[in-house]
């Protein structure tokens, strides 16, 4: 298939009125946008899935009370129309619209608010985005079980948030979170139709009982062939959604996805979608778009199992491995290697100094360990799941690991979905992981290792760690507040739970008629402002540099 879309490539070039796009320039006849979208969505439960394929659906299926804006990815008005906080940050309250309406066509109020996220801490729900919402009064203690002085063990009416009535939402915080409205865009705090989940159960994310409230709803889910999201009739700002439909095509093959595009069956690709070997060459197009994306690429360490309960062990496999060399080398799409966690991008955020490729210390490490030139040390096995860039890298780190420090290294290759259950039950020895911001913050990156969450898939808990984070969190001057957070990501780099490869850059496909769509660190492209420009050819787009 790689082969196929080289070919591709290279016949493109040949018309003279093609050249400086990619591939079949034919604008749809209909105000239907065809996306390529990775690896087949999970769940459409928004509270069951913390997948990046599913997030592309459910920032258009669902409105929480912010949503992104497409450019500058700040909050901006959704069903909360304003909103406020005190002196401390200590509590938040929303004014919701009047006008906001389910699918169903029933409104959307603040009490449904606090039954969402309520169902979303529940540990019954066992969401991985539960974290998210930790910030909130009592979340954890509700998400953890904790019992309360009085002997009543916390439960989900505990949580800090309620309705003054059906349309002002009170939000106590466990600690001042002066950030709290930079995260409220995010799914995990959107709303769900409570009618619909308790008349059909798991069934209710199914088209035929689909409830959402955003500018669209699924219309369509035929597993590994598409998802359709339709036009809502009941949104409230549906005159100035411009799409009549949306097609999701869930291909993780990236020379499928490179095929599909070129042949014009997809208007758009989501970024890291495309085959790595073809992406220099891309670049010269000017529907090539590039930049820098908030996302990190590492490996997941299983602590619960020997040998990576060893901290020695841990930092000597990530000395052995040539960053630099897997992100420009065998990677090449303008990747950055990466020896911290936090990728860059963080205003006023100075991240400490993370340990580089040193291939003898790794050496002299293992022997301290108990493994002398790799003597005695275990078979371990590589997880990942299927795509070419995956591969590439676990075959990368395998042979440095081989070269370096003499161990015996597996690779093991699954779907995305079957590999997705093996990751969250901890069932592996080292596991591809990689994470996108949910909100411009170093938080939404250390906050992962800061619980035993179904996110923190290394299974690594710190109590050192855990208390810097919370000192950080609670802290309302953000420049104390970033020093704090740069000494916890210092002691993560540390004790390497998980090891950091390289840092993503936005990498992917847009047709020139796809307006509204616009490269930011979050890769977010909200469908409610994108539209079909069929007189893009008086203002092309501008290559990308």
């Amino acid at each position: 298939m790689l082969a196929l879309a080289a070919l591709a490539l290279a016949g493109c070039t040949a018309s003279t009125a093609d050249a400086l796009y990619f591939g079949r320039l034919v604008p749809p006849a209909e105000n239907v946008l065809y996306v390529g979208n990775g690896p087949e969505p999970r769940s459409f439960d928004p509270h069951k899935s913390a997948g990046i394929p599913e997030q592309h659906i459910f920032g258009s299926v669902y409105e929480g009370l912010t949503g992104y804006d497409p450019k500058t990815l700040a909050p901006r008005p959704a069903t909360a129309l304003r909103w406020r906080t005190n002196k401390t940050a200590s509590v938040w309250t929303f004014f919701l619209r009047h006008d906001a309406r389910f699918s169903d066509g029933t409104p959307v109020t603040a009490h449904d608010f606090v039954w969402s996220w309520r169902r979303i801490i529940d540990p019954a729900t066992a969401s991985p985005y539960a974290n998210l919402m930790y910030y909130v009064k009592n979340a954890q203690a509700i998400a953890e079980g904790r019992v309360r002085p009085d002997g009543r063990k916390y439960t989900p009416a505990d949580l800090g948030v309620r309705a003054v009535d059906d349309y002002t939402l009170r939000v106590e915080m466990e600690r001042p979170t002066a950030f709290f409205v930079k995260m409220t865009p995010h799914y995990a705090f959107t709303v769900v139709p409570r009618r619909a989940i308790e008349r059909w159960g798991d069934r209710w994310t199914q088209p035929d009982h689909f409830v959402g409230n955003g500018p669209f709803r699924i219309a369509e889910a035929t597993p590994y062939s598409q998802v359709v999201l339709t036009k809502s009739p009941t949104y409230w700002d549906r005159a100035q959604v411009r799409l009549d439909k949306v097609v999701l095509l869930p291909v993780q093959e990236e020379s499928q996805n490179a095929n599909l595009y070129r042949a014009g069956e997809a208007d758009a690709l989501f970024s890291n979608t495309l085959p790595a070997p073809l992406i220099r060459q891309l670049r010269r197009y000017r529907d090539y778009q590039g930049g820098a994306f908030f996302t990190n690429y590492y490996y997941d360490l299983n602590v619960r199992r020997k040998p990576f309960d060893n901290v020695l062990v841990r930092r000597a496999l990530n000395l052995a491995i040539d960053k630099r060399a897997i992100a420009e080398e065998f990677i090449g799409r303008g990747e950055v290697a990466a020896t911290t966690f936090v990728p860059p991008g963080v205003p006023g955020y100075r991240p400490p100094t993370g340990p580089g490729y040193d291939p003898a210390l790794a050496r002299r490490l293992l022997a301290q360990a108990g493994y002398p030139d790799g003597r005695g040390f275990p078979k371990i096995t590589i997880a990942f799941n299927t795509a070419e860039v995956h591969r590439t890298v676990a075959q990368a780190v395998q042979q440095m690991w081989k070269q370096q420090l003499h161990i015996k290294v597996e690779l093991q290759n699954e779907e995305w979905q079957t590999f997705q259950a093996r990751r969250e039950r901890r069932d592996f020895d080292v596991a591809r992981d990689a994470w996108t911001g949910d909100y411009i913050d170093p938080s939404t990156f250390l906050d992962l290792m800061s619980e035993d969450t179904l996110n923190n898939h290394a299974g690594w808990t710190d109590p050192k760690y855990t208390r810097l984070m919370t000192q950080a969190n609670a802290e309302p001057n953000e420049e104390r507040r970033n020093q704090l957070l740069a000494r916890a990501e210092s002691y993560l780099l540390d004790q390497v739970p998980v090891i950091p490869i390289y840092f993503y850059a936005l990498s992917y496909m847009k047709k020139p008629w796809v307006a509204g769509w616009y490269p930011n660190l979050l890769d977010q492209h909200p469908f409610k402002f994108v539209w079909i420009d069929r007189d893009w050819q008086q203002h092309p787009i501008a290559p990308t540099p």
